[in-house]
């Protein structure tokens, strides 16, 4: 990212009119703006973190205040859950939840962009995939879906990056650099194409709640950490623009 010249010129732009827009609230005793909040959603091993922590590490040199949290649901969330999948999403999807909550209203920190590894929309999906595996209710699936999507939460998120990778470079990424090949309970052949089913079916639902963009990671898509990340910026960018008086 250090080779991207206008792209550090164009961010520098932007946070330019950020601070000169909080001077203005200040003045005007207005309550201060939100951080505007980016969710990185998908496949697991798609590439997501390594994107984050690219992302992170270019607005922070450039000089936002960048509000990063962990990522819930594998770092997490209580253990004595993992193996009830309804409590242990709704877990994640709260602790997301909270983090939207926490970076919305914090007027000390100030947050000028929050990037959240799983968010609500990642919710969404999964709790798809309970539904379709019967470990949910269709009622229940349409009440948690409803909460989770409500204006009020997700009006804060402003643009939502859907990584989607195929099972294979999944699996092979997973197993790039450990002793054992031995599947697990997400990451394997049969679980991650019914996970991919359920994002395309929350996409189809769910569009027109969300700024959605869909980043292809898979092997043929001949992508890199560094390309992605550029092109996730970049758009990260034009909505500020957008959006900034």
């Amino acid at each position: 990212m250090a080779h991207e010249p206008e792209l550090i010129e164009r961010a520098e732009a932007v946070l330019e009119r950020i601070n000169a827009q909080g001077r203005l609230e200040e003045q005007q005793s207005e309550q201060p703006s939100s951080p505007f909040f980016v969710e990185f959603a998908g496949t697991p091993k798609s590439g997501k973190s390594s994107c984050i922590e690219i992302v992170r590490h270019f607005f922070r040199r450039i000089g936002f205040r960048v509000l990063a949290p962990t990522e819930g649901a594998s770092r997490r969330t209580p253990y004595f859950l993992k193996n009830n999948l309804p409590a242990f999403n709704t877990w994640s999807a709260c602790y997301a939840l909270t983090h939207v909550l926490e970076g919305k209203h914090d007027a000390e920190d100030r947050y000028q962009i929050a990037l959240l590894d799983r968010g609500l929309f990642d919710a969404l999906a999964w709790f798809e995939l309970l539904q379709t595996n019967s470990e949910i209710s269709a009622d229940e699936l349409e009440a948690i879906q409803q909460f989770f999507s409500l204006e009020r939460w997700r009006s804060s998120i402003g643009i939502v990056f859907l990584f989607k990778t195929d099972a294979e470079t999944s699996l092979k990424r997973e197993n790039a650099h450990t002793l054992i090949d031995e599947p697990g309970s997400a990451m394997n052949p049969e679980f991650l194409p019914k996970l991919n089913s359920a994002y395309d079916t929350v996409y189809e639902k769910f569009q027109d709640y969300y700024r959605l963009s869909v980043i292809e990671t898979s092997e043929s898509k001949d992508t890199t950490p560094e390309s992605t990340a550029k092109e996730v910026v970049t758009k990260i960018l034009d909505v500020l623009d957008e959006q900034l008086p």
